[in-house]
């Protein structure tokens, strides 16, 4: 009967399965952030960056690696800022202080020297001469591999995961050349038989060279979307790639256009069709502001429009929801991209700053952790219960003058009956999300300040409990529950369960309060069989049963003297009845 937890503003929480889950937070950029005048803190004290990614519970940072990033020197930098990042220098120093703080890593090989995506695989320069020959070519790329995993095992800096090449939708080592706007040159090939011969070598040099480390790298590839991700990996496999562990993808909504249900169903139709194989989102992201912050502009710029306005809280709103959607749907992880990659002076090829200040987990001006955005949705205590369903009570506002907050307080808040906030959606709505077990079922009601007296007075034929409070019901899936202040007139857009009506329906409890242990129920209105439940103010069931249609009956009650609650469940009604005994 009482919620896991308090909306945005709190904690809630969720059982996982035995195998490791990973949170994880792609860390490319940091370093050079860090260069480039990045002073990383938390309540305003400046704190390792990695250590508040460690302290938030992220348990994986991922890094690109690429080959010879020589393009990087021709940038104007600030002073102290180096030639290169993202080179081997760089992916050491990052792996050595993830490792520090106790995080494992997952290494993005790239295989070229410039970002690699669905629409760009250029080959590096040091290979470009044995481009059109797939055997040398295939041998340089099991050499590269080997001898980087070899250099950093040496080290002990071994990665937890290995992914071969970046978003490599239409294939890998694909274009000859990088032209002078940064866009691909020639292609070598499309035949999916040389890139499976490229992939072939790559993940045999991770074989290889982990034969007899202590760590041995899981190897992961890598689509971008959901659409045809199948029919990819049916691909893939078909022409020989098969030595491979994960199954990785990138979604976002703001450039996949897809909800978190459908990431979900996804995800099992891939476990189903692929079970040799686990399941990963290796990217994603989700904007909490939709200002820029510098020249460069923001690349993540629509939001999902279940998820607005577009806040901080609702950041951490989306990130929860998308990674509880992954691990119900049986996926290993979730890894969000730059989460760090604040605003500077420094540049990239397209613009000084950062294209992600919008989405990172830290503040403008000062680069502290925003506590109530999404950097907390790491937090392994917020996914305890995997089987509660999401519940949203709203209420509309338009017929009353409200100061600057609502509230709402009922047997669902983290502790039943706390005065909580309400979070401000739109003008005239406020809405409170929290997490509840199917089935369970309370009171409520709302509050135009946090004082108890400030209580809106609910009518009675929605009164359904105690005649003075509203009531929920959990069922099998999410539910809205919404309604106007002080009516019993719905919002657009909710799904009460059940009638507000009582009034074809009653219960009356005899004597009341009780000093015995007999106590009298008249039913009027019922039909069919109904379920009667007694509960203690903890939101304990004392007792259950199903009683027929019947207009009398007695039922023994040997309870310690208290305040219970007495629930009938007749089709679509939910009656309530409070019971004193003394």
């Amino acid at each position: 009967m009482r919620a896991i937890g308090i909306i945005i503003y709190s904690c809630f929480t969720i059982t996982l399965a035995a195998q490791t889950f990973y949170f994880g937070n792609d860390l490319s950029y940091v370093n050079q952030m860090e260069d480039c005048g990045a002073v990383f803190r938390e309540n305003q004290i400046t704190k390792d960056v990695y250590q508040i990614f460690a302290d938030h519970g992220t348990n994986l940072i991922r890094m690109r690696l690429w080959v010879d990033p020589v393009w990087q020197n021709s940038l104007e930098q600030p002073v102290g800022v180096k030639p290169q990042y993202s080179d081997f220098e760089d992916v050491c120093e990052t792996i050595h202080r993830s490792k520090q703080a106790g995080m494992q890593v997952m290494l993005d090989m790239h295989l070229s020297d410039f970002w690699a995506d669905p629409g760009r695989q250029v080959i590096p320069a040091r290979w470009v001469d044995v481009a059109y020959d797939t055997a040398a070519l295939a041998d340089s790329v099991y050499n590269y591999v080997f001898r980087i995993l070899t250099w950093l095992d040496r080290d002990t800096l071994m990665p937890e995961i290995v992914q071969v090449g970046n978003e490599t939708n239409s294939g890998i080592l694909l274009h000859a050349t990088l032209n002078p706007d940064y866009s691909p040159g020639e292609t070598v090939s499309n035949s999916w038989e040389r890139h499976a011969h490229l992939y072939n070598a790559a993940i045999r040099a991770i074989r290889d060279a982990s034969e007899a480390t202590l760590i041995k790298p899981k190897v992961s590839l890598h689509y971008a979307g959901l659409n045809s991700i199948s029919w990819w990996y049916n691909n893939i496999i078909d022409n020989g790639v098969t030595d491979f562990d994960i199954i990785g993808f990138s979604y976002y909504y703001a450039w996949h256009g897809r909800s978190i249900a459908e990431l979900g169903n996804t995800i099992r139709s891939l476990r189903s069709s692929f079970p040799d194989y686990e399941v990963m989102v290796l990217e994603t992201g989700y904007l909490w502001t939709t200002q820029n912050f510098d020249g460069y502009a923001n690349i993540v710029t629509t939001p999902d429009p279940d998820y607005m306005p577009v806040c901080p809280e609702k950041q951490f709103e989306y990130m929860f929801d998308y990674t509880r959607e992954v691990m119900l749907a049986g996926g290993i992880g979730v890894i969000f991209w730059e989460p760090a990659w604040v605003s500077t002076p420094c540049r990239t090829p397209w613009g000084q700053g950062s294209s992600h200040d919008h989405l990172v987990f830290f503040d403008p001006v000062h680069t502290n952790f925003m506590e109530n955005g999404g950097g907390r949705w790491t937090e392994f205590d917020f996914y305890e219960h995997l089987d509660y369903k999401k519940m949203t009570f709203k209420v509309g506002t338009e017929d009353i003058d409200v100061p600057d907050k609502m509230y709402i307080t009922g047997t669902m808040t983290g502790e039943p009956w706390i005065i909580e906030p309400m979070f401000h959606e739109e003008t005239d709505l406020y809405n409170y999300v929290t997490y509840l077990p199917q089935g369970d079922s309370g009171a409520f009601y709302f509050l135009n300040d946090s004082l108890w007296a400030a209580r809106e007075t609910v009518p009675t034929e929605c009164a359904t409990w105690w005649g003075t409070d509203r009531g929920y019901k959990i069922g099998q899936n999410d539910t809205v529950i919404s309604y106007k202040w002080g009516t019993c007139d719905p919002i657009e857009g909710g799904n009460n369960v059940f009638s507000t009506n009582s009034t074809e329906a009653d219960i009356r409890v005899y004597p009341n309060p009780l000093s015995g242990t007999s106590l009298n129920l008249e039913l009027t209105g019922l039909s069919g069989i109904s379920v009667l439940k007694i509960y203690d103010f903890n939101g304990t069931i004392l007792l259950s049963k199903c009683i027929e249609n019947t207009n009398r009956i007695t039922i023994h009650v040997d309870f310690k003297p208290g305040i219970y609650n007495l629930q009938l469940e007749n089709n679509t009604r939910l009656i309530n009845r409070k019971i004193i005994i003394y």
